[in-house]
């Protein structure tokens, strides 16, 4: 009798156990975070809009001096721009971006030029600057 007690009550806490594991991966799939995207890339290709990708998916067409806001599940993202298509292009430059939830993650576009060659890629910038230069811009909510 005290064996098949000892059974009930293993099985009693793998199940609880389970049942916790399981409740705390759909909670982390439930929980979003914010990817801003802030352009301000100055009179350098100002007439184009750029276009925007989180994990090769097409968020936003953003043209200069503007932001753009995107709500996606917490968790690592690729983020990438690129000049034209809405489709990603294989070539373009990935920037993986770690989203908390509840949080914004600020991803500002930057726009080289070159001899050459032009070249725009993302990279992650600190709230502070974020809110600094978003003072001066508008924010895109109609930007597909």
């Amino acid at each position: 009798m005290k064996r098949i007690s000892y059974l009930l009550l293993i099985a009693f806490f793998i199940f609880s156990f389970n049942l916790s594991a399981q409740d705390s991966v759909e909670e982390m799939e439930t929980q979003t975070g914010t990817i801003c995207f802030i352009r301000s890339t100055g009179f350098a290709g100002s007439a184009t809009a750029f276009k925007t990708f989180i994990d090769d998916e097409f968020v936003c067409k953003l043209n200069n001096k503007r932001y753009s806001f995107h709500e996606v599940p917490a968790g690592s993202h690729f983020c990438s721009v690129q000049f034209g298509g809405k489709k990603s292009k294989e070539k373009a430059e990935k920037f993986e971006v770690e989203v908390q939830p509840g949080n914004i993650t600020y991803v500002q576009l930057v726009f080289e030029t070159g001899v050459l060659i032009n070249n725009v890629y993302c990279e992650e910038v600190t709230e502070n600057t974020a809110k600094s230069k978003m003072e001066k811009l508008k924010e895109d909510n109609k930007c597909l």
